[in-house]
């Protein structure tokens, strides 16, 4: 039988076959609980996918996505997320399997591993035609109750199942008398067992010395004779074999990531850009991001607005959020003006520029600019160059991008400090569940405010004259407008029409 992984992307769960051991069957004496064969095939019949991330987790008894803290220092990619609420803790595979015709793919946790205070769900999927991915999910058993996983440890077991069988299997139930001759047998081990175990307890016996029988665990009846041909005294399963294809190594060219709405920059040019001047107040380029990084500088301003959070890692970075749905800013509107009174972040005002540094003079800053943008324009009246020489808007410009570079390092600085991922706990815990369960929210973190209180004051006093104290402490503050982001929605959610839906058929 073929049973075949397509993985989505490179760095999802590894996926091993199943060993037999379990560290619980290693402790007992002398390794005992190994001599229950039923325990050891169960233990290897399939195969797991492993944590890629060590992480801990806790449920407060509540019905909502937001109630589970999960505290994980690893990117979105790997960590687990809370989405069905009610106690339920989801794991992503990032693939799908197929199986053969007529057989289907049991889910569930690995057996004979029991884990306190959350218990695995399963499920059986029809993998030989379904195109659709799945997830593994535990459900805490109490509220309170800090559960853990470890890196590799598993945390979804798989096997298949032939579709149909159990249906067909013709269930009855009979007196064991019915049938003498295995009557007779079970009789004999009966009578056996129980004065093997009568013996087991008197000293320099042969069975308080073996301790065990063997019949069983070696496929014999109580004849001593093979009970049936294909008896398993072990189970080893194929690991899976990686025929992914990789492309051929080639030399890589490291390249920073651009920053938002920036696609492809090249040096402002007096030959090339010369005669363009600057649309402003257009911020339509904007109108598709939700989520806005912010420096740190800026979060006192935009706290007043917007809820604030960090998303991604190694290092987080602050954001404001702008919409609670994929592909819209709710503070742009079709005009491409942004919404009055609204604090506009500076990586928006900053656009289409921004500043590169020249690799042979790092102290020397060149203006860029996005090369495709519509906010150049030949019609604007506002010109970057005039004769040849860059005017004050032009300068102006160039100094402004200068000043984000800047604050975004310092940025960066505070988001890389080592106490700083302590301080963070999943945006859920703040956010109303009907924003927190969504695709764009469910990964973003922020400040808690107990933990940013009981930092050490040696701490507190470097990040007050660093300004971060400040920074941090306009997050927490921020809290309150997730519950307004969420009204301004439901006040425009009959206008709110996602851009690919808009496009004619």
């Amino acid at each position: 039988m073929k049973l075949t992984f397509y993985a989505i992307g490179e760095s999802g769960a590894p996926l091993r076959a199943a060993p037999a051991t379990r560290s619980w069957m290693d402790e007992t004496s002398d390794a005992f609980a190994y001599r229950c064969l039923p325990l050891n095939i169960a233990n290897a019949h399939g195969w797991e996918f492993l944590s890629p991330c060590a992480f801990s987790a806790r449920w407060d008894g509540g019905s909502g996505s937001q109630a589970i803290d999960i505290r994980c220092s690893a990117g979105l990619h790997a960590r687990p997320t809370s989405i069905f609420g009610h106690g339920v803790l989801t794991f992503h595979v990032h693939g799908l399997f197929r199986t053969e015709p007529g057989w289907n793919l049991f889910i569930g946790g690995s057996p004979n591993q029991p884990k306190d205070g959350i218990y695995p769900l399963s499920g059986v999927i029809e993998t030989d035609w379904s195109p659709y991915s799945f997830t593994m999910n535990w459900r805490f058993t109490r509220a309170d109750h800090w559960i853990s996983f470890e890196e590799g440890e598993p945390f979804c077991f798989v096997f298949p199942v032939q579709r149909g069988v159990l249906e067909t299997a013709k269930a009855e139930i009979r007196s064991l008398a019915s049938e003498p001759a295995l009557k007779a047998e079970y009789e004999q081990w009966s009578l056996e067992r129980r004065d093997f175990t009568d013996r087991l307890m008197v000293k320099d016996t042969s069975e308080s010395k073996t301790r065990w029988q063997k019949r069983y665990y070696r496929g014999l009846t109580m004849q001593d004779k093979s009970g049936i041909s294909d008896h398993q005294a072990k189970l080893r399963l194929p690991e899976f074999t990686d025929n992914r294809t990789r492309a051929v190594a080639a030399p890589v060219v490291r390249v920073d990531a651009l920053p938002e709405f920036h696609r492809k920059v090249v040096p402002l040019s007096r030959a090339k850009h010369g005669p363009l001047g600057l649309r402003t107040l257009d911020c339509s380029f904007a109108a598709s991001t939700p989520l806005i990084s912010l420096a740190a500088v800026e979060c006192a301003s935009a706290s007043a607005n917007y809820p604030l959070a960090f998303a991604g890692h190694n290092p987080p970075r602050p954001v404001c959020v702008v919409g609670g749905l994929p592909g819209l800013n709710l503070q742009v509107n079709t005009a491409g003006a942004w919404r009055f009174g609204h604090y506009i972040p500076a990586i928006v005002r900053r656009f289409p520029f921004l500043v590169v540094a020249d690799a042979g003079k790092p102290d020397v800053l060149t203006l860029a600019v996005e090369e495709n943008t519509e906010l150049l324009d030949q019609a604007a009246p506002d010109k970057l160059f005039e004769s040849g020489e860059m005017t004050a808007l032009g300068r102006e410009r160039l100094q402004f991008a200068a000043q984000v570079a800047a604050e975004f390092q310092r940025t960066e600085a505070l988001c890389r400090h080592p106490a700083f991922e302590d301080l963070l706990m999943p945006a859920r815990n703040v956010a109303p569940p009907r924003l927190a369960v969504r695709s764009v929210i469910r990964d973003l973190r922020v400040v808690d405010p107990e933990r940013l209180r009981a930092i050490p004051e040696n701490l507190r006093g470097e990040w007050h004259a660093n300004g971060w104290l400040a920074a941090l402490e306009a997050h927490v503050a921020s809290a309150g407008n997730w519950e307004r982001l969420l009204a301004y929605e439901d006040d425009k959610s009959a206008t709110l029409v996602q851009p690919h839906l808009a496009a004619p058929l």
